[in-house]
């Protein structure tokens, strides 16, 4: 059933952000979302996951439809379910004191079954396996943005979002996080993520959507829209090498 947005608008106290965006994500693909700094990507993926309306203050409209689930409608833990959140900054998720307990927090929220299971499954798949007893704070910061998609990926929702994961990290732990999500899609996870490395989104998305002053203002395969050099520019949006 994937994704479905209409209509969908939000004003923060001070100012107006999304501006009636429309667009759907279906099960399975592996989309960018590219667009310069400010212009709304992070609301917009707060509204994905049900955080707006339920938890973030102010005036929203439209429609949010997550694996059929309405965002108005339903709890922010029932659509955790469906869909998990990666933040740009793992130190703003990680606050247990062993990597265990990490994964393990969010599926005690959720009252999920088979908890040792999903732990080691998801440890597994981020090559965290036999870290269980560590202490995520002395956790390099590579290590802990790997943590932060086990806990989410430890429930199995359809689809995975992530906001700028690799922004704070070296070559060598980028690519390992890139090979993560390459891994997880192959898989059958859904994958929408934030990121201003236009090359790797230009080789590995299915779709990719432009967004530009509270507005998606194109959508489309890497090669069309990648080849909007002019286009890109005038937005700011860094034009991939390929």
């Amino acid at each position: 059933m994937g994704i479905k947005v209409e209509n969908v608008s939000f004003s923060y106290p001070n100012r107006k952000v999304l501006k009636n965006i429309n667009f759907m994500i279906e099960d399975g693909e592996f989309v960018g979302l590219v667009g310069s700094t400010g212009c709304g990507k992070t609301t917009l993926v707060y509204c994905l996951n049900g955080l707006i309306p339920n938890s973030i203050r102010g005036k929203f409209s439209g429609d949010v439809i997550v694996e059929g689930l309405s965002t108005k409608k339903n709890k922010v833990s029932d659509i955790a379910k469906k869909v998990g959140l990666v933040f740009q900054d793992p130190d703003w998720q990680i606050f247990n004191l062993t990597v265990k307990d990490e994964v393990a927090f969010s599926l005690k929220n959720l009252k999920m079954d088979k908890i040792e299971k999903r732990i080691q499954n998801a440890l597994k798949i981020v090559g965290l396996k036999g870290y269980e007893n560590e202490d995520p704070n002395k956790l390099s910061h590579g290590q802990k943005q790997k943590l932060c998609i086990a806990s989410v990926i430890a429930a199995e929702p359809k689809t995975i979002i992530l906001d700028e994961p690799t922004s704070q990290l070296d070559y060598k732990n980028t690519e390992i996080i890139h090979e993560i999500l390459k891994k997880l899609n192959k898989m059958g996870t859904t994958v929408l993520i934030i990121e201003h490395d236009t090359d790797w989104i230009a080789e590995y998305s299915d779709r990719v959507l432009i967004m530009n002053d509270g507005r998606i203002v194109d959508s489309g395969s890497p090669n069309k829209i990648f080849s909007k050099i002019k286009f890109l520019k005038k937005l700011g949006i860094k034009v991939p090498r390929l």
